[in-house]
């Protein structure tokens, strides 16, 4: 079989892991416990595994030399001594810290002192960007001493939080906003950003903490996490104000997400061919292994990111595989833990028995954000599962250079938003690349890493397969 993605996937592999994708279970040692229940009715189908591996069985991933490459790192919590001069409100005087984008360590503090941003870099995908707009050095309010006292409250806050990781060019090239770029670095967030800093642009399917979990840090109400929501909204509205942006432009700001969204509010289908669970209680979908499985009520929502968003009320097992560890495939026991694997729920007993002639959603990812399978089945019924064979590649590849192109300089560059079937990009450019919370990209192409030369000149060359193996390295617009 074919270990080539074909452009479809290969766009659901950058695109489902948008800046997010995706953050997983911050206290992963306490996984909330079953509500869901064992089913009134006799069971027609006991669990295949009386005694399954269960999370507070296994040792977490805390490491990306520990983990497979490309692979998400679920997030956890640090606890560090704290650096001289500080103080810890920790166990033993101790700094902890959530590792997680969405992730805060304790007000007033530098959250890569206390974390490691590789990791939480595992979570996103991430490349850096040029700033929106230059600060300038003469701006007037550089004079006015309210202004900057809060803008130093404001720096602190976010200083504390896991954006640092990816926003913070002293610590690592920053992805177009950077804290560190003075003397206003408000100034580096283009007014999308900023629409969702305010809260006004939904970006709540990137995930959240709960504040009591999140050292204070909320971000129900802004998408910065905060610990004093009324300032921080009281700061970021005069922005909006002064930008000449209006509350009314701010919401109409496509909700942050991307295809992380687009399945959040997705309808799923009824399964298909080998697709489901057969009455002898084997899982079966398509498509390769996968590194999270869930069986779920019917009506349950999809899942999405962690740390909230990921065990949707109505979960009845859900299956995780260590980051460490290689993916597990199809027709595996429901209820059982394959080697590398554990079940996240229910918390501490076998799974519940499944009812004939009760339907039931199936969700299998790839990799968080990456689905393969969501779709409802009906419990005892058969599943036809097709018979392998090699994966033909389609005759004329969409989006082929070789078709007539009426785009200038070879399509790179050109306006696009089919970022599924390519079909606005035909020239040499046929790739159509969408960035993260956008509802229009660009068009590139892809292959650099093997050969430079298909990048125009200043266009560099981002390999994309460090965030998901397989995934191109496409031309990145300078």
């Amino acid at each position: 079989m074919s270990s080539r993605m074909s452009k479809h996937d290969q766009t659901r592999a950058i695109n489902s892991l948008t800046a997010y994708l995706l953050i997983a279970l911050a206290c992963s040692g306490s996984a909330p416990s079953v509500g869901c229940g064992d089913g009134d009715d006799e069971p027609s189908l006991p669990s295949t595994a009386d005694a399954p591996i269960l999370r507070g069985d296994v040792q977490p991933v805390r490491r990306v030399a520990d983990a497979l490459e490309g692979v998400f790192i679920p997030p956890f919590v640090d606890c560090r001594e704290p650096l001289a001069g500080e103080q810890g409100a920790g166990p033993d005087g101790e700094v902890c810290t959530n590792v997680a984008i969405s992730g805060c360590t304790e007000p007033g503090k530098y959250f890569p002192d206390y974390a490691e941003c590789a990791v939480v870099r595992t979570q996103r995908p991430y490349w850096p960007a040029p700033p929106a707009a230059e600060p300038k050095p003469d701006d007037p309010r550089l004079d006015d001493p309210a202004f900057m006292e809060e803008l130093a409250w404001v720096s602190e806050q976010v200083g504390a939080s896991g954006c640092t990781c990816c926003h913070d060019a002293s610590a690592y090239p920053a992805a177009q906003w950077d804290i560190s770029r003075g003397p206003i670095w408000t100034d580096t967030l283009s007014d999308s950003g900023l629409a969702l800093f305010t809260g006004l642009a939904d970006s709540s399917v990137l995930g959240a903490y709960d504040p009591a979990d999140n050292f204070g840090f909320d971000r129900e109400a802004t998408g910065i996490p905060t610990t004093d929501t009324p300032r921080m909204l009281a700061f970021l509205r005069a922005e909006l104000e002064r930008r000449g942006m209006t509350e009314d432009e701010a919401r109409e700001v496509p909700p942050f997400g991307g295809p992380i969204y687009a399945n959040s509010i997705a309808a799923p289908e009824a399964c298909g061919a080998g697709e489901g669970v057969d009455p002898d209680g084997v899982v079966h979908w398509n498509g390769g292994g996968a590194r999270y499985v869930y069986v779920a009520r019917e009506d349950a929502a999809n899942p999405g990111v962690p740390p909230n968003l990921d065990m949707p009320e109505g979960t009845l097992w859900r299956l995780d595989v260590l980051a460490s560890e290689p993916a597990v495939g199809s027709r595996l026991e429901y209820g059982s833990t394959p080697d590398g694997s554990f079940q996240a729920r229910p918390a501490k007993k076998a799974a519940p028995a499944l009812q004939r002639g009760e339907r039931y959603l199936l969700t299998v990812l790839r990799d968080v954000g990456l689905p393969l399978a969501s779709c409802v089945f009906e419990f005892g019924q058969d599943v036809a599962v097709p018979e392998e064979g090699p994966v033909e590649a389609p005759a004329e590849p969409i989006g082929d250079a070789g078709a007539e192109c009426s785009l200038p300089d070879d399509g790179f560059g050109a306006a696009c938003s089919d970022a599924v079937e390519h079909s606005e990009c035909p020239c040499a450019a046929d790739y159509c690349a969408v960035m993260p919370g956008q509802s229009e990209g660009y068009c590139t192409a892809t292959g650099c890493n093997d050969d430079p030369s298909v990048c125009p000149e200043g266009w560099s060359c981002l390999d994309l397969s460090g965030f998901q193996p397989g995934a191109p390295a496409i031309c990145l617009a300078p």
